[in-house]
């Protein structure tokens, strides 16, 4: 995540076919669907408050809608690969479509530069063993019909570290359009791990300042739970 918070689908039925399912009582396959991806929102482009409510992805690939209660706010611009979205000041939510990663460096130096390398088959395990991660103990998850794995996350970077994000961070993913995924130290992370969302790697993450992390858990989790892919 980025700090300070840590850090189009067009719909068209045409008229014979609305008929159609209205005449067969098939209101409950792709019709109903449809209608239930329209009644999301598009999430507003500037920076501000959102009421609580369904919205949907515009730019953020592959498409999903979620729903958000009180207390948060949209953190724009919305790309391709990265959505990210702020609950107060000090902690979030992310969404990244996971193409390349850093590289650890093993032994820092206040020059090292960190390299940049295609995403690994097994992007859980790749975080799971990262030298400068503690994470938890990963459990299964189904979102949007999706299986993958979740788990916390505190960085711990060593001394002599230096990395893109600042020097009490480490940086994790490459992400397209200048976007970057980094931790810091001091903040605890739930992440989400998304092996294959339409042939994509996925990863949502939520928290910030690991004081107020218990804050932002419970409503993040509710957006997590509400996630649906494309026009499911």
């Amino acid at each position: 995540m980025n700090r300070p918070v840590l850090m189009r689908l067009a719909l068209g039925v045409g008229v014979l076919v609305m008929m159609t399912l209205s005449l067969t009582g098939c209101g409950s396959g792709v019709g109903s669907a449809q209608e239930e991806q329209a009644k999301a929102s598009p999430l507003p482009e500037a920076h501000q408050d959102l009421r609580p409510g369904e919205y949907r992805t515009e730019e953020f690939k592959p498409s999903a809608s979620f729903k958000v209660g009180k207390g948060w706010l949209t953190s724009p611009p919305e790309a391709s690969d990265v959505l990210e979205l702020e609950y107060g000041m000090t902690t979030g939510l992310a969404f990244s479509n996971v193409r390349e990663v850093y590289k650890p460096i093993l032994k820092p130096t206040q020059t090292s530069t960190p390299e940049v390398m295609k995403v690994p088959d097994d992007l859980a395990a790749w975080l799971q063993h990262h030298p400068y991660l503690k994470t938890g103990k990963p459990e299964p998850i189904t979102l949007g019909g999706v299986k993958g794995v979740e788990f916390d996350v505190v960085a711990e970077a060593p001394e002599e570290h230096t990395s893109i994000c600042g020097t009490d961070c480490v940086d994790v993913f490459k992400q397209r359009f200048g976007h970057q995924v980094g931790f810091f130290e001091g903040d605890k992370i739930h992440i989400v791990v998304l092996e294959d969302v339409d042939g994509d790697k996925l990863t949502i993450d939520y928290g910030g300042l690991a004081s107020d992390f218990d804050k932002v858990a419970p409503e993040a989790r509710k957006v997590v739970d509400s996630v649906k892919w494309g026009d499911s």
